[in-house]
């Protein structure tokens, strides 16, 4: 008669395959957390791009309401010029819109009302005798871009 083997336990092979396919299913699991992770992360900047530039074209147009209606000349580049005198928003070299004084030439202020400015422009639409401005912004941050714009009539509000 021919003893029984039992066996208690798993043999090294059936181990190592276990492992493995194992190891298979955490790496796609992994795969998938971090392309949720980084497009929570897009979002992310993709909103607070957002918030930046509404928050710059309200203070710029809350400014607007209160300036005195007058006839607008075009500005310097990346600049509001003299339309909120003695105020002046502009594009600084380190991406910045910043509120300053129409005396700071240089964009040098220190009161930066948004961060990670790529475009900043102030132009008068094609209405002759009328006090109205448009403005834009564009705004970059890891690969996110956020094109805002405003239309603003002085001393009346937005258009």
């Amino acid at each position: 008669m021919r003893a029984r083997s039992t066996q208690c336990g798993v043999t090294l092979i059936e181990l190592v395959l276990a492992i493995a396919i194992g190891a298979i299913l955490l790496s796609g699991i992994s795969n998938l957390l971090k392309i949720g992770l980084d497009a929570g992360a897009s979002v992310r900047n993709s909103n607070e791009l957002a918030y930046q530039g509404s928050f710059a074209l309200a203070r710029i147009t809350d400014k607007a309401r209160v300036t005195t209606p007058k006839i607008l000349t075009t500005p310097a580049a990346n600049t509001s010029g003299d339309w909120f005198a003695p105020v002046m928003y502009c594009l600084n070299a380190g991406n910045q819109l910043i509120e300053t004084t129409t005396a700071d030439t240089a964009c040098t202020g220190t009161l930066v009302i948004a961060g990670n400015v790529s475009a900043f422009s102030a132009t008068l639409p094609a209405v002759i005798g009328r006090p109205v401005a448009q403005f834009s912004l564009t705004m970059s941050n890891a690969g996110s871009t956020q094109a805002l714009s405003s239309g603003i009539r002085l001393g009346g509000g937005v258009l």
